[in-house]
C-alpha cells in the first residue's frame, strides 16, 4: 500500500501498483500498444511521457507489436533521441565556454586599452593582474552569468526544437498542493546537509592521504553589485536555467521509453556537468529528487522551485558567513542544521514512505541504458566535462 495526498488534502492508502507488474512470461510481446503507455507500466506517470510513435511510427499499424528485445527500427529510434539529448547538451557547455571565453578576452582588451591610456606602459603581468580583478568584482560573475544564461537558454530553444518537446508541455502542473512544497523544500535542503557533511569528512580524510579533494570556491561577499551579481546568479539565472534544460528538455527525452531511467540519467548527468567529486555526493541525489518531482507533477516548475530554494540557503548562509561575527555565524548555523536534521529526517522519511520512482518493465529494461551506452555522443559528453574538471584542477 502506499499514502497519496487526495485533492482535498487528506491522506488516503491506495493499492501499490508494483504488486501489478507483469512477469517476463506475460510481456513476450506487446500488442495492440498504446502510444501514451506503449510498455503497460502501471507505476509510470502516463501523461508525462511523450507519444511513442514519434520513436516508432509504425505502431499506428493493427499488425504491430513490441517483441521484449527492440526491432533495428526502434533501437534506431530510441538512439536517435538520446542522441540528440547528449548532443544538445553538449551544445550547452560549448555555446557557454565560448561565451565566457569570447567575453573575457573582450574585456581584457578593454581594460588593457583604458589603462595604457590612464597610466602608459603595463607591467608584464598586466594579464595576470586584469584576471585577478575580473574574479574579485562583479564583472568576473557577470560573465560567469551571461554565458551559462546563454549556453542553457540556447541549447534548451534548440533540442525542444530538434525533438518535438513543445516547452508549454513542461509547465502543465497539476496535484501540487503546499504540503508537497513543504516535503520537497525540506527534504532537498535535509540532502544537501547531509552530502555537505560528507564532503568535509572526505576533504578531510583525502588530505591525510596526500591527494586533497577540493570543494567548489564560492564567490563571497564583495561590493554591493559584486553581491547582487552572485545572488541573481545563484539564485535566479543557474536554478532556472538548469532546470529547464536537464529536468524540462532532457528529462522527457530520456524518459521516452522508462521514465526510471530518465530520472537517474538526468541525475547522473547534472552530477557530471558540475564538474566536481563533491559536488556530486550532492547533485546526484539531488537530482534523482527534482526528476522524480517532475514526472510527479508534470511540471518544471517544482523542480525549479526546490532547486531555487537549495541555491538561496547556500548563497545566504556564504553571504551570513562573511558579513556576521564568527561566534554569531555559528550559532545560526547549528540552529539551521538542527532545524533540517529534524524537519529534514521527517520529510524523508515521509516521502520514502508514500512515494516510490517509477519501476522497469522487462521491455524497458532492454532499452535504457543498453542503448544509451551505445551512443558515442553519450562518452563524449562525459569526457568533455572530465577533461573540464580536471583543467580546472590543474
Amino acid at each position: 500500500m502506499k499514502i497519496r495526498i487526495s485533492k482535498s488534502h487528506a491522506f488516503t492508502l491506495i493499492p501499490d501498483e508494483r504488486n501489478d507488474m507483469p512477469t517476463y512470461n506475460e510481456y513476450a510481446d506487446i500488442a495492440p500498444v498504446n502510444p501514451r503507455n506503449p510498455f503497460r507500466n502501471p507505476t509510470e506517470e502516463p501523461d508525462y511521457t511523450p507519444d511513442y510513435r514519434e520513436v516508432l511510427p509504425e505502431i499506428d499499424l493493427p499488425e504491430c507489436k513490441l517483441e521484449l528485445m527492440p526491432s533495428a527500427a526502434e533501437r534506431t529510434g530510441i538512439r536517435r533521441y538520446f542522441s540528440m539529448t547528449f548532443l544538445t547538451l553538449l551544445f550547452a557547455f560549448f555555446i557557454s565556454a565560448t561565451c565566457f571565453t569570447a567575453l573575457r578576452l573582450i574585456l581584457t582588451a578593454v581594460l588593457r586599452q583604458v589603462d595604457l591610456r590612464a597610466v602608459g606602459d603595463l607591467p608584464e603581468n598586466y594579464l595576470l593582474i586584469a584576471d585577478q580583478y575580473m574574479q574579485d568584482s562583479a564583472v568576473g560573475i557577470a560573465v560567469t552569468l551571461i554565458s551559462f544564461l546563454a549556453g542553457n537558454l540556447t541549447a534548451f530553444a534548440v533540442g525542444c526544437k530538434l525533438t518535438g518537446v513543445q516547452p508549454r508541455t513542461l509547465f502543465q502542473t497539476r496535484e501540487l498542493r503546499a504540503v508537497h512544497c513543504v516535503l520537497y523544500g525540506a527534504a532537498s535542503l535535509w540532502i544537501q546537509m547531509l552530502t555537505g557533511l560528507l564532503a568535509d569528512g572526505l576533504i578531510s580524510v583525502s588530505s591525510r592521504a596526500g591527494f586533497p579533494l577540493t570543494a567548489p570556491e564560492s564567490f563571497g561577499v564583495g561590493s554591493a553589485m559584486r553581491t547582487m551579481a552572485y545572488v541573481l546568479y545563484g539564485c535566479i539565472i543557474a536554478p532556472v536555467t538548469e532546470e529547464l534544460l536537464l529536468r524540462g528538455f532532457a528529462l522527457k527525452n530520456l524518459s521516452r521509453v522508462s521514465q526510471r531511467f530518465g530520472i537517474l540519467m538526468t541525475a547522473f548527468l547534472f552530477g557530471v556537468m558540475h564538474e566536481n567529486v563533491l559536488q556530486f555526493l550532492f547533485t546526484f541525489p539531488l537530482g534523482i529528487l527534482l526528476g522524480y518531482i517532475t514526472i510527479r507533477h508534470n511540471s518544471v516548475l517544482p523542480a525549479i522551485a526546490v532547486h531555487i530554494t537549495v541555491n538561496a540557503v547556500s548563497v545566504l548562509m556564504d553571504l551570513m558567513k562573511d558579513v556576521l561575527p564568527l561566534g554569531t555565524f555559528r550559532t545560526v548555523n547549528m540552529v539551521y542544521m538542527l532545524t533540517v536534521l529534524v524537519l529534514g529526517t521527517v520529510a524523508v522519511l515521509f516521502l520514502l514512505a508514500t512515494e516510490r520512482l517509477p519501476d522497469n518493465t522487462p521491455h524497458q529494461n532492454l532499452r535504457g541504458m543498453r542503448i544509451a551506452l551505445t551512443s558515442p555522443l553519450f562518452s563524449a559528453l562525459l569526457a568533455v566535462h572530465i577533461v573540464s574538471a580536471l583543467l580546472n584542477v590543474l
